[in-house]
């Protein structure tokens, strides 16, 4: 089974289903998928624009699989650091995914996944590597829940307590 196969149950089960939390800057989701991302996903597929209440299973799998598995370079990973990577960059920015991984090897933090950092990463230690990456995305969760934000809180440190159980060598 591939990475993304095995990646991917853990972040649909930790997504859900619908949601339209007025406070949640990525607006209207569904499996974790915005509305922003569907309507460029279908723009790019010359497919109209329809509510991501209606996103299928396939089109989520197409995304995950072409947006962010593979334009997170995750295929380049170690399992499974691959899979923690995969997480975040489906909950933060690519950018902001990308920095908190180079942070975790040490390596220069421009937020861009090329040979450097996957060189790193391939040379690091997983578990060590792991716990790394766990303790820089509490830091950023916490830093980042104020105001509205403080009510998903909860709801983020859950999700690293089941990827933290899920990932464990």
């Amino acid at each position: 089974m591939s990475g993304f196969l095995q990646a991917l149950p853990f972040v649909l089960r930790m997504e859900g289903g619908f949601v339209d939390d007025p406070d949640d800057r990525g607006g209207a989701t569904n499996f974790g998928i915005t509305q922003n991302t569907l309507d460029v996903w279908n723009g790019s597929r010359s497919q109209p624009k329809r509510s991501v209440r209606e996103i299928t299973k396939a089109e989520v799998e197409a995304i995950y699989h072409e947006q962010y598995w593979v334009a997170g370079k995750c295929d380049a990973l170690p399992w499974p650091v691959s899979a923690a990577h995969f997480d975040a960059w489906i909950q933060h920015r690519p950018d902001v995914a990308a920095k908190m991984l180079q942070e975790a090897v040490g390596a220069i933090p421009d937020g861009m996944i090329g040979p450097n950092t996957i060189a790193a990463v391939n040379a690091a230690d997983p578990r060590e590597l792991l716990e790394d990456l766990y303790w820089i995305r509490l830091d950023f969760y916490y830093r980042i829940s104020k105001g509205s934000q403080l009510k998903f809180l909860r709801g983020w440190l859950r999700r690293m307590i089941h990827l933290r159980e899920e990932l464990r060598p």
